[in-house]
């Protein structure tokens, strides 16, 4: 599941990407002169993400599906929620200016209702919706569910056969062809076509920006190879034609040449090899932790087509049945597509509150790799370089979704009080000026952390 190159931070969007990343450099180059006073002052530090050694999170009390991101020890049983404490530490959030005047904000047990809630109605969640997608196709299909590209021949043509297997990579599809290549014996010329048919439907949402294409998604097909292309390199619009030629030049490699272009076709003939990726548990952690849109855009897509419905719509509709079967209120949600790069999208808080309530029941342990996956503070994905200043005591305490749009900046997660106690929060922000994006993060980051050095249990 590893990336060609580490995802860019600490954006999810082109837009705030090209303000966040420049800002810290433009100024140390303006002011050369004054380099280390700017050090003192933690720029340099911003830009470079925290130096300092994190301390381990706690690990949360959730049935053990699969290993917590990172390890870690707790020292103290949790508590009772202090709901005097609680409401303190949601007043000084709501003071913070940087979070506007549309700031959403809830604080729950890891059950039961928010104890404390501010602003009302839904709000653009952003990659924040990426929990709500993982936690269905973890319903769907079960955490070790592997999904499968394959080979097939028929006459002299061989098909190579997408199974919407987002972690297929280079070397798994090498492999794919050295077994094809062995399967057909005395054949050595052939000709290769491509079946994508697994899923149906425009490759791109309409509600997308058109700069997304290429920078931050690309088509969404049954048959990509390493994620289709990542933000560094750049998505491919057919991931299926490029996993297609991949796959051509690793059959010449294993010495079967392919006559012609690939070309599209259905699955038919004898099947000849097959590869079985990552289990849906590594697939989601990865999707969570480093906010990958076009993993998270396949999963939807594999919740439609366990509905008979593998399209966009089908896809969101097939998400929110799902959260409504896990006794999960949908009211007021509205879901355009599996990643959040829709700006269309809207969730109440505490839609996001049950969402994550939900996946660290006890009672549903298959649902557990959706807690588990949530970036940590200071430690790691797209969290790994937030949580600096005066949120440094919240690194390796909480556990949260990120969520980024020009204008938009969400954190919904876990955050671990003093005490042992975890709490659900979930933070929504936007109305704000894209070049405010920074104060933003830092507050929302201050807010987490409030919850973090609370001692709101007793």
């Amino acid at each position: 599941m590893k990336p060609q190159s580490e995802p860019k931070w600490p954006s999810e969007e082109p837009e705030g990407r090209g303000k966040l990343v420049v800002v810290v450099p433009l100024v140390l180059a303006l002011l050369v002169g004054a380099a280390a006073a700017a050090y003192a002052l933690g720029w340099v530090r911003y830009a470079r993400g925290n130096v300092a050694p994190t301390p381990p999170p706690a690990p949360l009390s959730i049935a053990a599906v699969s290993p917590a991101a990172v390890e870690g020890e707790q020292t103290r049983a949790p508590g009772r929620p202090d709901q005097v404490a609680l409401e303190q530490v949601m007043r000084e959030m709501v003071r913070d200016k940087r979070l506007g005047k549309h700031l959403k904000a809830a604080i729950a047990p890891l059950e039961g209702a928010p104890l404390v809630t501010h602003g009302t109605g839904a709000a653009t969640p952003a990659s924040v919706t990426k929990v709500l997608t993982s936690v269905a196709v973890l319903e769907a299909y079960g955490p070790e569910r592997r999904f499968e590209t394959s080979t097939t021949l028929q006459g002299t043509t061989v098909t190579l056969v997408g199974g919407g297997d987002a972690s297929l990579t280079s070397s798994d599809l090498d492999t794919l062809a050295a077994e094809t290549a062995r399967e057909l014996g005395a054949t050595k010329t052939v000709r290769l076509a491509y079946d994508d048919t697994l899923f149906e439907g425009p490759a791109v949402s309409p509600t997308w920006r058109r700069i997304y294409l290429g920078e931050e998604v690309g088509g969404i097909t049954a048959l990509l190879v390493d994620h289709g292309g990542s933000q560094a390199t750049g998505y491919s619009q057919d991931p299926s034609m490029q996993a297609a030629a991949q796959f051509k030049k690793a059959l010449a490699k294993h010495g079967v040449k392919v006559a012609g272009k690939p070309a599209k076709g259905t699955k038919s003939g004898a099947q000849l090899a097959v590869h079985r990726g990552d289990t849906l548990r590594e697939i989601v952690e990865y999707t969570l932790e480093y906010s990958d849109n076009q993993l998270a855009e396949v999963l939807a897509r594999q919740v439609g087509l366990a509905a008979g419905a593998p399209t966009f719509d089908g896809s969101t509709a097939a998400i929110t049945a799902t959260l409504k079967e896990l006794g999960i209120d949908t009211s007021g949600l509205v879901l355009l597509d599996g990643s959040g790069l829709s700006r269309q999208n809207r969730i109440p808080p505490a839609l996001l509150v049950s969402a994550l309530q939900t996946a660290a029941s006890s009672g549903r342990p298959e649902l557990a790799p959706a807690m588990t996956g949530l970036p940590v503070a200071g430690w790691i994905g797209s969290l790994s370089r937030r949580f600096n200043f005066d949120a440094e005591p919240g690194r390796g305490r909480v556990r949260a979704k990120t969520g980024t749009l020009s204008g938009v900046s969400g954190l919904s997660g876990v955050a671990v009080d003093v005490r042992g106690t975890p709490f659900v929060v979930v933070l929504m922000a936007d109305g704000f000026k894209p070049e405010e994006t920074l104060d933003v993060r830092d507050a929302l980051d201050d807010a987490m952390a409030a919850v973090a050095t609370c001692r709101c249990s007793a």
